[in-house]
């Protein structure tokens, strides 16, 4: 049992991405067996190595063929959500639509990878579950005395536990390998961005803003232009159990959907209610960031600067309005904000309660995908 769990490893030898001045590629494969992966789909290649004799197969569906694409209803492109009239939610659509146009062929492989993780893990409990009923049985069979003379069973048991750690170990160990080989200066400017991430992680506060709505100032008498809802998260490195690369992702957890992993190259968004994911293109990414002041009324975290006064209720001129009894004062702080955003539905919003590390942040991780968009780079994976 444990060589056909590991013969099978060899259909994802893994990839190869480079990013560097000349641009990106990537190689899968050994020889006699590779993979090509790029904007027309992917494509499995075989054949004997000295001998001419070659084959090409198409083991993903053509880019852009309606019968592959998934149907989703104009209503069904997001989760639903019911909200208040003149509310806005932002939020990002289901990751089935979100990819960008030269990651198919790699989301195909992830895909498979996926698939394969998933197999392994029920053949894993198949396995562990066969070795709990050969316990059970040696067991029994010292019971009856009967197992004293037949060695069978103990053999069974042998076999079973071995099978089980085997099965066990592939499970665990298996992974669809990604390789990004940067250049200096892309591995700079990415080390830069990971460091800066991680003071990031750190912030008291951190809030996926999920709804905005404009306020009537006049007949709330408030402050502010607009409300937000917004939900605390947090941001941290880790992997998705499926890949693995040297390089740990930053994870930006996400209140309302699937959480964003930002790897050297790409993006991956995950479903969180489904094996489904997106993976976007850095180009295809409108990053927007600015600082902004914020009425703050659940309590100013400790690193956040309060820049000014308001209250409750106030008159057009900012003064306290009289006429409320109960009005109190609240602080306004200067937070930094961060979105995520692309033409084929992606929008995510988070709110930062360090102004200064939010902003560290942001200019590193706009340089870094300046860096790679004016590396002209297309995402098409050449075989060895």
């Amino acid at each position: 049992m444990a060589w056909k769990f590991r013969k099978r490893l060899t259909l994802f030898p893994g990839f190869r991405i480079n990013l560097s001045k000349s641009g990106l590629s990537a190689t899968v494969g050994i020889r006699g067996l590779s993979v090509n992966v790029g904007k027309n789909g992917a494509f499995l290649n075989t054949g004997i190595p000295g001998t001419g004799i070659y084959d090409r197969k198409r083991i993903s569906a053509i880019p852009g063929d309606v019968k592959d694409q998934p149907v989703i209803t104009p209503e069904g492109n997001r989760f639903t959500q019911y909200l208040p009239p003149g509310v806005t939610e932002i939020k990002s659509f289901v990751p089935e639509l979100l990819t960008s146009d030269g990651f198919f062929g790699l989301k195909e492989s992830i895909l498979k990878a996926q698939e394969e993780k998933a197999s392994l893990r029920q053949e894993y409990h198949s396995a562990k579950a066969q070795h709990s009923f050969s316990t059970f049985l040696l067991v029994i069979s010292y019971l009856l005395l009967f197992g004293i003379f037949i060695k069978w069973f103990k053999n069974n048991y042998r076999t079973k536990k071995q099978d089980a750690v085997d099965v066990r170990k592939v499970y665990e160990d298996f992974k669809l390998e990604i390789d990004f080989n940067l250049d200096n200066q892309a591995l700079n400017e990415y080390i830069s961005l990971e460091n800066h991430f991680d003071l990031l992680s750190k912030s008291m506060k951190i809030w996926d803003v999920t709804s905005s709505q404009e306020n009537d100032m006049v007949k709330t008498r408030s402050a502010a232009s607009s409300s937000v809802g917004r939900t605390p998260v947090n941001f941290e490195r880790g992997q998705l159990d499926y890949i693995s690369m040297k390089y740990i992702p930053l994870k930006l957890n996400n209140a309302n959907g699937g959480s964003l992993y930002i790897y050297p190259g790409f993006l991956v968004m995950p479903s969180k209610i489904s094996e489904a994911f997106a993976i976007i293109d850095f180009r295809d990414l409108h990053f927007e960031h600015h600082a902004q002041r914020f009425i703050e009324e659940e309590g100013v975290p400790s690193d956040s600067h309060v820049v000014d006064q308001t209250w409750r209720y106030v008159n057009k001129n900012g003064s306290p309005d009289r006429r409320f009894n109960n009005n109190y004062q609240i602080s306004i702080v200067h937070y930094y904000e961060i979105n995520f955003r692309t033409e084929k539905g992606l929008n995510e919003s988070y709110q930062i309660s360090n102004l200064e590390t939010g902003q560290a942040f942001a200019g590193t991780f706009e340089k870094y995908s300046e860096s790679l968009r004016k590396l002209n780079w297309s995402s098409v994976v050449q075989s060895e």
